[in-house]
């Protein structure tokens, strides 16, 4: 039974890490004011690292699968935090705005 616990919250934690790639792509490929969900984003990032290492404690820290799995997740989440890091400064904003550069302006519409 651990080996499928385990397996389902590897699969949580890659369905939360591409969730979060998804939630937040408009915002940082299309220039323009979007809605700031770099907060959600995170969330889902600590969410899927928490899945990620319950499957890993649940496997047994010898499962060689298991460590492959929770280094493929924590490569995303690591690669989503560096895409999603030039927004977080909006923290507190509820509206994003794009540049040509790739940096972020904040705003409240």
């Amino acid at each position: 039974m651990t080996g499928r616990g385990s397996a389902a919250l590897f699969a949580v934690a890659a369905f939360l890490a591409w969730y979060s790639f998804g939630i937040t792509v408009e915002m940082e490929t299309i220039p323009g004011f979007r809605p700031n969900r770099a907060g959600f984003a995170i969330f889902l990032v600590l969410a899927a690292a928490g899945a990620a290492l319950a499957a890993l404690t649940l496997a047994g820290r010898r499962s060689r699968l298991a460590l492959t799995a929770t280094a493929c997740v924590a490569a995303a989440l690591v690669w989503r935090v560096h895409t999603i890091a030039p927004a977080l400064h909006c923290w507190d904003h509820n509206t994003v705005g794009r540049n040509e550069d790739g940096s972020f302006d904040c705003h409240d519409l």
